[in-house]
């Protein structure tokens, strides 16, 4: 039986899994699919099952979005290395929630607007809203959905938000020092943050107009800077927006699990939270299950690499309090998830 273009705006099977060309590309995806697929990208678990592609322009053409309430979509917005996926599996509690890990598409309507936003345009607008819809499709009436996205969606994430402006969004991010640790601790580390700073095209971002960064230090410190620019404006406009500085989630494991739960509406029962904080998702690397993790071994990472990188760190907190000086950047970001606000630049 042919798909129709009812079953791809309605069926939650039907996941859109990316843009290739001007095609929409959808996958076809089990519920266990989306938990064994710790990233919806590159590394998706679809254990085979067929996909279709669907000319853009025919979608968008024959297909009106609902209002994106209608489907509301939880956000998990973060400045990568920072804890997200950890946070996001221990919200995923199938029957109960579905958690999208970094889809694919999204990724690819960030990097087209860019952070210098120069690609914003009534197509990208309605690809954004058909986009957000598709994602928001669901399994169980009652059940969230909540999205991780990556670095790239964090400079549309403000016209994502407008779309519904009370849906929940934790905004998971480092202060500076930690963030240069975490990003610049390897060589990989290293490429990843300069690719990522070019191609958003952050060299022509106004906020680095006068003072180009030039080098992987202040280049780091442009990516942050421009994030916690779009984190700042968030904060202030959407009511269901909450900051989380991930040195506090990782202190504090099962009070954040409880306090995002609550935001997101995901039920849990009581003392959960502790047990999932204890278990074994806690003691295995987010991203790689196979690998054993723990706490002890993220604070001798992070304390050895602000040792060595003490030069790095300190170029770019030169360049990020040069910028805020010309564009302004509050000393935390406000309406924290948990506790007080948490300083950004020390």
């Amino acid at each position: 039986m042919p798909i129709t273009l009812h079953d791809l705006a309605n069926d939650p099977a039907l996941f859109l899994f990316g843009f290739d060309d001007d095609s929409a590309v959808f996958q076809t995806m089990t519920r266990d699919a989306f938990a064994r697929s710790i990233f919806l990208d590159g590394r998706i678990k679809h254990g085979g099952l067929p996909s279709a592609r669907v000319p853009v322009d025919a979608l968008l053409r024959g297909w009106q979005p609902p209002p994106q309430a209608e489907r509301r979509i939880g956000w998990i917005f973060h400045v990568a290395q920072c804890g997200s996926t950890l946070l996001a599996r221990a919200l995923d509690r199938p029957g109960r929630s579905l958690v999208l890990r970094e889809p694919m598409a999204l990724r690819r309507l960030g990097v087209l607007a860019g952070g210098d936003g120069g690609a914003a345009d009534e197509r990208l607008a309605a690809l954004l809203r058909a986009t957000l819809a598709l994602l928001g499709k669901r399994w169980e009436a009652d059940a969230p959905v909540i999205a991780k996205a990556n670095v790239p969606v964090n400079f549309i994430a403000a016209e994502i938000m407008a779309l519904d402006p009370a849906a929940p969004a934790l905004l998971l991010h480092f202060p500076l020092d930690s963030y240069v640790a975490a990003v610049l601790r390897t060589e990989g580390h290293v490429r990843w943050a300069e690719a990522v700073f070019d191609e958003l095209r952050l060299a022509d971002s106004p906020y680095a107009g006068g003072q180009a960064p030039d080098s992987p230090a202040t280049k780091v410190a442009a990516l942050w800077f421009a994030q916690m620019k779009a984190f700042e404006r968030i904060a202030a406009a959407f009511p269901m927006a909450r900051s989380l500085d991930a040195n506090r989630f990782f202190a504090r494991p099962a009070d954040t699990i409880a306090a995002a739960a609550a935001l997101f509406g995901v039920p849990l029962d009581p003392g959960e939270a502790a047990a999932i904080a204890a278990g074994e998702l806690f003691r295995s690397y987010s991203k790689n299950p196979a690998l054993d993790y723990d706490p002890e071994v993220r604070e001798a990472r992070e304390a050895e690499a602000k040792q060595r990188l003490t030069a790095e760190i300190a170029a770019a907190r030169g360049w990020a309090r040069e910028a805020q000086a010309r564009h302004g950047l509050p000393e935390a970001l406000a309406r924290p998830l948990l506790g007080e606000p948490a300083p950004l630049l020390g």
